[in-house]
């Protein structure tokens, strides 16, 4: 069943620190639609009834249960291969959004695996940030929403999870070497 799979992960995301138990979202492409967490819940406390499916290609009655970031979850999925959607509001990449327009790793897994994350700008839910994401989402595998939090895409949630852990990983350490007390060798 899907929303266990969408449980794991999210506590997962909680139990590493990648988001607060209130804060971020998931989504599975299915032939169906969208399977997405729902808006309020919390990722370390999924079960069947925080889960919700929607249409994959425009609003319907369920998306007023789902989380307010639907939208940017369709642009995701109508723009690129995800299978999987990641949001995450994790401490590190949201700290270095405030600072630089894009995040690139200095760290060797960050640098081979991940890539450069664009940061993006849009309000929350908004069509503005849907757009910014999902045109982020088309060459790379995260991008940061400015101020708000990761977003990453995978061929399927395990992808997706070792993405978003990625990403706070890659910017923990490029915060710390550049704005902590870690120097870096020369």
């Amino acid at each position: 069943m899907i929303w266990m799979e969408i449980a794991r992960f999210g506590k997962k995301l909680v139990e590493q620190g990648l988001t607060g138990s209130r804060f971020g979202n998931i989504s599975v492409l299915t032939e169906d639609g969208i399977i997405i967490t729902c808006t309020g819940s919390m990722l370390d406390d999924i079960d069947e009834r925080q889960v919700v499916l929607v249409e994959r290609d425009g609003e319907c009655a369920d998306d007023s249960l789902a989380s307010c970031e639907t939208p940017v979850h369709r642009a995701i999925y109508r723009s690129t291969d995800a299978r999987a959607v990641i949001h995450t509001h994790s401490p590190y990449a949201v700290a270095l959004s405030l600072l630089e327009d894009v995040v690139m790793p200095i760290d060797s897994e960050g640098i081979a695996f991940l890539g450069e994350m664009p940061v993006v700008d849009g309000q929350f839910g908004s069509e503005k940030l849907a757009s910014a994401v999902s045109d982020a989402l088309m060459d790379h595998r995260a991008c940061i929403a400015r101020g708000h939090g990761v977003f990453a895409k995978g061929g399927d949630l395990r992808d997706a999870y070792i993405t978003a852990s990625m990403a706070e990983h890659s910017s923990k350490i490029r915060y710390l070497v550049r704005w902590g007390r870690v120097a870096p060798k020369d």
